[in-house]
């Protein structure tokens, strides 16, 4: 039986592995030098707020980020990632870096299947995670520590998204039910998280041709009900709202 060498080579080319390899050698070629750099602005803010109660146990700490903003944003899981993180390293500022640029990563890479499922390309999926990993726009979030928030809430918003296609694809619960959490999991982090179940629901519009009347039904209706959670628990903290960074 005769082998095609070079299908072969381009499909190993293409693959998701050899993908990975290219996404991670253009990180590391391109933000490695980062892992230098001192912290800046705002990233002494999330210190203090971390670091304010030195007699309450870790439990007490975390539960406060639930119930109470002070006044100030409603991001209790990016509170907890920099108090689990100052607990561990203090302010070492190359493992905070380092997180950041794992994080650009992971979401470079689920920018490729997101986009290979639209293009249904890899080559094209390829080229557009690449451009991705290293456009102008996104580098606020790798170079500054405190936008951490933002780039996980970023990885669950894809994650949400994948999972979702696929649930519409296979209709199986699970993958609903994984959706659903991601969404809330994104939440936690960046109030930009807010958009999810709008994306989810608009990527089904434009490629899916959902109905209209469909989205205010059963399971689109649904997607918004994390949203609402969090606007309800954000209430009850004494979040700062609509000014600021918030508008």
């Amino acid at each position: 039986m005769a082998v095609d060498i070079f299908k072969e080579l381009k499909k190993a080319a293409l693959s998701v592995y050899a993908v990975a390899i290219y996404l991670i050698a253009i990180t590391i070629a391109l933000y490695l030098p980062m892992l230098q750099n001192f912290f800046v602005g705002d990233d002494f803010t999330w210190f203090r707020w971390v670091s304010e109660c030195k007699t309450c146990s870790p439990l007490e700490n975390i539960f406060k980020f639930f119930t109470s903003s002070d006044g100030f944003f409603f991001r209790p899981g990016t509170k907890t990632y920099f108090y689990g993180m100052y607990s561990i390293f203090w302010m070492n500022q190359t493992i905070y870096h380092f997180v950041s640029l794992a994080l650009h990563f992971v979401v470079s890479v689920l920018f490729f299947f997101l986009a290979n499922k639209i293009f249904k390309n890899r080559l094209l999926a390829l080229f557009c995670s690449a451009i991705f990993l290293v456009i102008s726009a996104v580098a606020e979030n790798v170079f500054w520590v405190s936008a951490t928030g933002y780039l996980l809430t970023t990885v669950f918003a894809l994650i949400s998204m994948l999972l979702f296609i696929s649930w519409e694809e296979k209709r199986k619960i699970i993958l609903y039910i994984l959706t659903l959490v991601s969404i809330t999991v994104g939440l936690l982090f960046h109030e930009v998280g807010t958009i999810i179940p709008l994306l989810l629901v608009s990527y089904s519009f434009v490629f899916n041709k959902l109905n209209l009347k469909k989205i205010f039904t059963g399971y689109y209706l649904l997607l918004f009900v994390p949203d609402v959670l969090y606007l309800v628990l954000r209430f009850f903290a004494n979040s700062h709202w609509f000014s600021g960074d918030y508008s």
